[in-house]
């Protein structure tokens, strides 16, 4: 078939878009004037300068850490965030008993970590047991909350069994054993093929529990958390897992993970865990390989599908401390200790879900 005149010129290539993207010099400045460094890398640098125009560079600067801090600095003096509204109302899940008022480890429930904590005499004196010089830190704070918890429920002592999931270097274990409780501790990130060594090198601490003390009552099982519903079901007075939630890449995979952690429980027994919880927002979130960044949406929506099964968290309390240094927040980037945490535009902290099994 030929093609005639009347059809027209042949039809040519498009012509190639030209190269769009910031000059070097613009982008070595941007790093200088907003984000106060530079570049951490080449790939760093080729990704600024791969942004189309000058606002969205601009755009893209104002989500490094360092922006935060010092956005947060001209407001505030230092970085800092602001009491999240959406924390002071009340729940409107059935059976779900929510609070509002400073938390403590005294009579610990479903709660924030927050400054004044670290002034409780229960925060001291655990931590002091756990061998612990004096210091606040979130990954104290937790390690405390769960033995506040486990004590006030009256939980620790000769005769009871404990389920660490995904142990890691917490002194939880050590400390319960010290006082007669039995601990089974898992984990998928076995380092020797020995348990016992595992076991040894991970969870015993000489200045907590005797060495005779610890290997009669301390035992290690590699374990998948597929496996979880298998692991000696109904034989436990309580399960305890540290930052798991945050690991497992999305919410839903998180809200399975608490239901799942129940099967192993005798009825009454808890489940507790804690985990990175987000402040800023009860609508947007992350949901990252390596963080996923819970709601208060979320817990309330997992309280709910427990309910059905006759399960219940303990009391739900939302306060987020009303302490000057819980202003304060630490970006990415170092800067001045916190347990407020800015991972992008979000600021996290850490929070402790208590849940009882039906029975």
């Amino acid at each position: 078939m030929t093609t005639g005149a009347e059809d027209g010129p042949p039809l040519q290539p498009p012509a190639e878009a030209p190269r769009r993207g910031m000059a070097d010099e613009a982008v070595a400045w941007g790093f200088r004037l907003l984000a106060g460094r530079e570049p951490l890398s080449a790939a760093e640098f080729a990704a600024f300068k791969a942004q189309p125009d000058l606002n969205a560079m601009r755009r893209a600067f104002t989500n490094v850490p360092e922006f935060h801090a010092f956005f947060d600095a001209v407001l505030t003096g230092h970085p800092a965030y602001r009491m999240p509204l959406f924390m002071l109302r009340p729940s409107e899940v059935d059976g779900l008993e929510w609070r509002f008022q400073p938390p403590d480890l005294e009579q610990p429930v479903s709660q924030l970590c927050t400054f004044s904590q670290f002034a409780d005499p229960a925060y001291a004196e655990i931590t002091g047991a756990m061998g612990f010089p004096p210091g606040r830190g979130r990954y104290r704070w937790e390690q405390a909350w769960i033995v506040s918890v486990l004590a006030t429920e009256g939980l620790i002592g000769p005769g009871r069994r404990g389920l660490a999931l995904q142990a890691g270097r917490e002194r939880v274990a050590a400390l319960l054993a010290s006082r007669g409780v039995e601990i089974v501790a898992t984990s998928d990130e076995v380092t020797s093929t020995d348990p016992a060594e595992t076991r040894r090198t991970w969870l015993f601490f000489p200045e907590v529990v005797h060495i005779e003390e610890f290997d009669r009552l301390v035992s290690f099982v590699p374990f998948e958390l597929s496996q979880l519903g298998r692991l000696d079901a109904g034989e436990f007075d309580f399960c305890w897992s540290m930052g798991m939630p945050g690991r497992l890449r999305s919410i839903e995979a998180a809200l399975a993970f608490f239901e799942a952690s129940l099967a192993p429980l005798k009825p009454g027994g808890l489940a507790l865990h804690s985990f990175a919880f987000n402040l800023t927002s009860d609508a947007a979130t992350l949901e990252l390989p390596d963080l996923v960044l819970l709601r208060r949406r979320d817990i309330e929506a997992l309280a709910e599908r427990l309910a059905a099964s006759g399960h219940r968290l303990l009391p739900f309390n939302t306060h987020p401390g009303c302490d000057k240094a819980d202003e304060r927040v630490r970006s990415e980037a170092g800067g001045a200790p916190g347990i407020r945490q800015r991972h992008g535009n979000m600021v996290a902290t850490s929070f402790g879900l208590a849940i009882r099994k039906a029975g």
